[in-house]
């Protein structure tokens, strides 16, 4: 298990009044068992949240977020973490031994 700071999406949405509804966003824990990881990929949306100033005080404007695709038997989940893509695809990484020649 590795765990990851990961941006939760508090918005509160009315059906009626979707446009309206103020973006909320914070910061909270998430723990990836990275057996079950399918894929990894960059997330620019939430680089122009954080530019727009709509992600929590507690960001640098020189973070970048990466969107972790996790399967689960028949439940599929996306975490959007505070890291760039190779640093969180360094940290999934399962098996450290690469084939040199093959």
């Amino acid at each position: 298990m590795i765990k990851f700071i990961e941006v939760l999406n508090e918005t509160q949405f009315n059906p009626r009044m979707e446009r309206t509804a103020t973006p909320r966003f914070s910061l909270g824990e998430v723990w990836i068992n990275e057996n079950y990881v399918v894929s990894l990929k960059k997330a620019p949306h939430y680089d122009k949240l954080l530019e727009e100033g709509r992600l929590p005080n507690d960001l640098d404007t020189q973070h970048q977020f990466t969107t972790i695709v996790v399967n689960n038997g028949s439940i599929t989940e996306s975490h959007v973490v505070v890291g760039d893509l190779a640093t969180v695809a360094g940290r999934v990484q399962k098996h450290k031994k690469t084939l040199l020649k093959g």
